[in-house]
């Protein structure tokens, strides 16, 4: 697949959008100089062509009774495709599981885990994690504070 082709202004709206998902058309265009109408026609074609996938509501991890952030390296015993497919599936029915990246290195998976506490994350790491077939190692890091966070990819 090709990747579009993004003009100053494309990359204008894309930044405000990261920025403001729910921002009114009429103030987007204002925004980047151009009538509703051509913005949102943009708009329209950078949802059709992928460039923006979803429009989401981020939501505060401490406030929904998610105070646990753990980034966990999964090592798996054989590095096969169908070990990579089935470990994958599995992280991708847990809820806890925000992130499962493949990856090259030293371990075969990064994973975002978000719990409500270190009991949930056991239960996790014990009854989940090391319940499926081929997990040779996980090696997990607690976050202790988030010093940044963002969303927003880089346009420039």
């Amino acid at each position: 697949m090709s990747q579009p082709e993004l003009d100053a202004v494309d990359r204008r709206i894309l930044g405000i959008l990261q920025r403001d998902g729910r921002i009114p058309n009429t103030e987007l265009a204002d925004e980047v100089g151009l009538t509703p109408a051509p913005t949102l026609r943009r708009v329209r074609r950078l949802e059709e062509e992928g460039v923006i996938r979803r429009y989401v509501a981020l939501l505060d991890p401490k406030k929904v009774g998610r105070d646990l952030t753990v980034f966990v390296n999964v090592s798996l015993d054989k590095q096969t495709k169908p070990g990579f497919q089935i470990f994958a599936e599995h992280m991708t029915r847990r809820p806890e599981v925000l992130e499962c990246y493949l990856c090259l290195g030293e371990s075969d998976f990064l994973l975002k885990v978000c719990v409500p506490d270190l009991d949930a994350y056991q239960r996790f790491l014990v009854d989940v994690l090391a319940a499926i077939p081929g997990v040779r190692n996980t090696n997990s890091t607690i976050i202790v504070k988030q010093e940044k966070s963002t969303t927003s990819l880089p346009l420039d």
